[in-house]
């Protein structure tokens, strides 16, 4: 079971990294997308970036450690697609906005994981 999540979340990260980068392999995407929507388009891999993350980091299966584990490792892997998105599509306000949103929450999420694994 242990390296079966450890391989899973390997080739999770890996598809979740190549389609941030590159989010029309599977859907064709019209290029004419504005780059504020390209960037939310890539946004939705990071999920699948952030479940590689827990996979791979996660080791203790308790069920609120699994859950706050989960939601840190999600955001983490947003926050990824997202800063990604804006080097690859450029800065807009609205998108800064929604990373620090992101990393507010990241933050909230992180300090509970963190005081949910020191009981």
């Amino acid at each position: 079971m242990y390296s079966i999540s450890k391989i899973a979340g390997f080739i999770s990260l890996i598809l979740g990294f190549i389609f941030t980068f590159k989010p029309d392999i599977l859907a064709k995407i019209q290029l004419s997308v504005d780059p504020n929507t390209m960037i939310e388009i890539r946004v939705k891999w990071g999920l699948l970036i952030g479940l590689g993350i827990f996979l791979l980091g996660h080791n203790n299966w308790t069920l609120w450690l699994t859950i706050t584990g989960m939601l840190t490792a999600l955001t983490l892997g947003v926050i990824l697609a997202r800063l990604m998105g804006l080097v690859m599509d450029g800065f807009f306000v609205k998108q800064i906005d929604w990373l620090l949103i992101e990393l507010l929450a990241l933050l909230v999420f992180g300090f509970l994981y963190w005081q949910i694994s020191l009981k």
